[in-house]
């Protein structure tokens, strides 16, 4: 049977007084179905909670739209679930969660201050609601079971952040109502709840919550705030509860997931690419990421994928292939974590050692490393994904520099042992913008193709031990419209402990005979990049030191070429390296 939907367009209250969350806590219900509610909500796994903060309150309030947008609800049997709601369905709270959770919040805040006569503490200001009193206060049992249920959900991202935002709430509307405001509020309130609607979209049919979550997945014509990370950590434990994992179990998994995948409640960009492709694998061919996946899947299958991504999030050893090709870019991030994965999962290969700070896989890693700068020069890196799809589905086989040999070919038509084009690099580099300057750099101290792998690439960063990229002619003097004082033709490594000095300091002081790059050379306390020291010989003692400050002379075939002579060395460099 195709997948159906119906569509009424409510006032906002009738949304949050017709329904009722499924009780988690023991509550009776029988006040709520003697009231005849048949609508009872379910919030889905992927809902991390409420991420509305007060001024997202107040902008909902005063808001002038008549259409307060759509609430996306996925209908269910209860197949013996909930026996005691006495109704055959129950509703998956798809989208809408934020209005559902704020609108209840609303109602019980004034229902405690405002609607309760006699016992309230604002009782007064009654008679500014008493359009909304007439409407709300016979279905009070409604809004205040979901205040419980939220104040105590199971889940307690919800549960803490409901009760963070209702503080903060209830301070607003106590504020509004102790300055004598209430009439206004009133009006806010009256407008939201009796004049505004919500388009409700009730879709059912699925074979599952599974079914729902893959159809809302990346869908366009239907607003879903439904990231990728909240979508595989769902999928995983829908699988999960259907193979009878325990609450317990459930929740260990949803939080370790949350700490590996989220930075500050925030998906880590790091791995987004990576959650994309298993999200693909999961709807094509799940049992290459997760053997057992399906009714019986072990929770085993899936703490060995979360220790395996934390071993790559957070190694315990430093190796400057990894990390330079961590900072390459998240894709080549996913094809590397995608290739070792399957090594591990599937033909039993240990974990790569160089994640303890190991050395044995350096040969595959510079080739991968290769094959990303080059894709990254070329501005295809984000097409280069397919192959960390194709190493997870099976049709990308190989070692990993068999795997960087295809790639490098595909997209600039040059296999890893052969050098690159040499017009072809020339033209990318003079596109080299600063955080792609940071790449050129590191890839400058790759040893030369088939010369070794001992690789060390700066660390840029805010420390005094990091690096920074320096425009030689200052920013202050360049202007903000200057192409090529903001290019690579521009740009050299220096430590960032010369950073503030080097902003207000000439070029021609900064290159002269005690200046600052001479000084950081001879210091002993940074890695010497290779590109300094030839700007040290080339102009230290150049007999027309002014020269250097003047930004037109970057720009190209001019007399003489300074901006030239810089990118033709570090071509010079490249062509040997990538």
């Amino acid at each position: 049977m195709p997948i159906q939907r119906s569509g009424p367009v409510p006032p906002f209250y009738e949304y949050v007084t017709s329904k009722a969350l499924i009780p988690h806590n023991g509550s009776d219900v029988s006040t709520l179905i003697d009231l005849g509610i048949h609508e009872w909500i379910e919030i889905p796994r992927y809902q991390r909670g409420i991420s509305w903060e007060i001024d997202n309150v107040e902008e909902f309030l005063e808001s002038p739209s008549i259409l307060l947008g759509n609430v996306i609800l996925a209908q269910f049997p209860h197949e013996g679930q909930f026996s005691n709601l006495r109704s055959p369905n129950y509703l998956i709270l798809v989208d809408g969660l934020q209005r559902f959770s704020v609108g209840t919040m609303i109602l019980s805040i004034l229902h405690e201050k405002v609607f309760s006569s006699g016992s309230a503490a604002h009782s007064s200001c009654s008679r500014y609601f008493t359009g909304l009193i007439a409407r709300v206060l016979s279905l009070s049992a409604v809004y205040l079971h979901n205040d419980y249920e939220f104040l105590n959900h199971p889940r307690m991202a919800i549960q803490t952040q409901y009760r963070l935002l209702k503080e903060k709430v209830e301070n607003y509307i106590s504020q509004q109502l102790i300055r004598d405001n209430g009439e206004r509020l009133s009006r806010l309130v009256h407008s939201t709840y009796l004049n505004r609607q919500v388009a409700l979209d009730i879709y059912f049919n699925f074979n599952g919550p599974i079914e729902i979550m893959s159809t809302f997945l990346g869908i366009n014509t239907v607003r879903v705030d439904l990231g990728p990370v909240d979508l595989l950590r769902a999928l995983i434990v829908e699988q999960g509860a259907s193979a009878g994992w325990s609450a317990t179990d459930i929740d260990e998994i949803e939080n370790d997931f949350t700490g590996i995948f989220t930075n500050n409640d925030k998906p880590d960009t790091s791995l987004l690419p990576f959650v994309n492709v298993i999200l693909k694998s999961l709807n094509e061919s799940p049992t290459r990421v997760f053997p057992t996946w399906g009714r019986d899947l072990l929770i085993s299958d899936v703490n060995n994928f979360l220790d395996f991504v934390e071993y790559f999030k957070s190694p315990t050893g430093f190796n400057g292939y990894l990390q330079e090709i961590k900072d390459c870019g998240s894709i080549p991030l996913a094809i590397l974590i995608s290739h070792y994965y399957i090594q591990f999962i599937h033909y039993d290969l240990p974990k790569p050692s160089f994640l303890e700070g190991g050395t044995c896989e350096d040969e595959d890693l510079k080739s991968l490393l290769i094959s990303s700068y080059r894709v990254l020069l070329d501005g295809t890196i984000g097409r280069s994904r397919i192959y960390a799809e194709r190493i997870i589905s099976g049709t990308q086989v190989g070692t990993l520099t068999d795997i960087a040999n295809q790639i490098s070919v595909h997209f600039i038509n040059r296999s890893i042992s052969e050098s690159a084009d040499l017009n072809w690099l020339l033209a990318c580099l003079n596109k080299v913008d600063k955080n792609k300057a940071k790449r050129i750099f590191n890839a400058m101290l790759l040893p030369n193709r088939g010369q070794g792998t001992d690789y060390t690439p700066l660390v840029f960063g805010r420390s005094s031990a990091s690096f920074h990229i320096d425009h030689l002619i200052p920013q202050s003097l360049i202007g903000s419209l200057n192409e090529e004082g903001e290019s690579l033709r521009n740009f050299a490594p220096l430590p960032q402990n010369q950073n503030r000095v080097a902003k207000a300091t000439s070029c021609s002081s900064k290159l002269g005979p005690q200046g600052i790059y001479i000084n950081y050379i001879q210091s002993n306390t940074h890695q010497v990049h290779p590109y300094c020291l030839w700007l040290v010989e080339e102009f230290t003692n150049y007999n027309q030191s002014s020269q250097l400050d003047q930004i037109e002379l970057l720009e190209p075939n001019r007399t003489p070429d300074i901006g030239g002579r810089r990118i033709n060395y570090i071509s010079s460099q490249l062509i040997m390296k990538i």
